[in-house]
């Protein structure tokens, strides 16, 4: 009977290891993504790395120094004292504003391999990286604002950069953690964040992550643990999205971009949104609908349009992680040095 047993359990834990190995083998790109971005290390879900903003959810701590790595690359992030990646000299009258997300922000890289840095190096300009992970453009819109009440914008050169996950970004009203727009009639208001919402948004990002380094190996480890997780777990990118009349993505990047319209007449700054293709064009060939929504903001309010469609190429990406790696910064501040 005992032997039954055992050799019941050794041919159980078999069959385990065979399936194991047998979906490492056939396992698809689209499983080894999902597998990835869920079992990485996403820099802002780490409480010590962001603090609280009423404004625009959250911002980075000031003065960081920690490390930053994932299965793709290493890099070290230091943060200034407003909590910009950019040293503190460059809070002091830059003649440019890098407005973005985890792209500009440099997500994969130092600092001194980002566009802002290499930017600087190849025009001589003082620039200010103000970007943040996580963003999308209605937070950048509020970080320009936030800037303007500390110095004057006249004769600045702003650089917007925009990808198509922005308009997702925009939509963001989990837990009411993050600001978005909301349709009130004819007007058009701001819904502030709150903290309460926002320590709910930390803890619901911590329970869903999958922390197990043999999850982030092992397909069928990770789908066994996703599956557990799910049952207690919703989804923060999906399932805590608020049902308000609040403005789409779409709508909510036109309404930022007449807002940057009028503070280029009033301030004579000069507006450029940097258009990023994301991976998946250069992998399938195919633009998204973002690509033509920029396109006719773009002429409709008279912004400096910067496509760096034809600029980089598939190499210019991490395969897996998606974002630039030190070679598309590279390129991209050579053209926007040109520009």
């Amino acid at each position: 009977m005992i032997k039954k047993i055992i050799f019941s359990f050794v041919i159980f834990f078999a069959t385990i290891i065979l399936a194991a190995i047998g979906i490492e083998i056939v396992k698809t790109d689209r499983m080894v993504n999902a597998q990835y971005f869920r079992t990485r290390d996403v820099f802002q879900y780490h409480t010590e790395n962001i603090v609280f903003d009423a404004g625009r959810g959250y911002t980075m701590a000031p003065n960081l120094n920690t490390p930053y790595d994932n299965k793709e690359f290493t890099s070290t992030i230091t943060t200034n004292n407003l909590g910009y990646r950019d040293d503190n000299a460059s809070l002091n009258n830059p003649d440019v504003l890098m407005l973005g997300d985890s792209y500009a922000w440099g997500w994969g890289v130092d600092e001194k391999d980002g566009v802002e840095k290499q930017y600087e190096k190849l025009t001589g300009r003082k620039a200010l990286n103000m970007s943040v992970p996580g963003y999308g453009s209605i937070q950048e819109l509020l970080t320009l604002f936030a800037w303007e009440r500390r110095g004057p914008l006249p004769g600045k050169r702003i650089f917007l950069f925009f990808c198509a996950n922005d308009l997702q970004d925009n939509e963001n009203t989990s837990f009411n953690a993050f600001p978005y727009f909301v349709k009130n009639g004819n007007n058009i208001q701001l819904h502030a964040p709150d903290k309460a919402a926002f320590d709910k948004w930390q803890d619901a990002t911590e329970k869903w992550m999958i922390h197990s380094k043999l999850a982030a190996k092992n397909v069928l480890v990770f789908y066994t643990i996703a599956a557990i997780k799910n049952m207690g777990n919703k989804d923060v990118y999906k399932d805590y999205q608020a049902t308000t009349n609040r403005l789409n993505g779409a709508e909510a990047f036109i309404y930022v971009a007449e807002n940057l319209a009028a503070l280029q007449t009033q301030q004579q700054a000069q507006v450029t949104i940097i258009y990023i293709p994301p991976f998946s064009y250069y992998a399938s060939g195919q633009q998204d609908v973002s690509y033509k929504l920029v396109v006719d903001v773009c002429n409709k309010l008279h912004f400096r349009l910067a496509d760096l469609t034809p600029v980089l190429d598939i190499d210019d990406y991490y395969p897996l992680d998606k974002h630039w790696n030190t070679r598309g910064h590279r390129k991209v501040a050579q053209f926007l040095a040109g520009y």
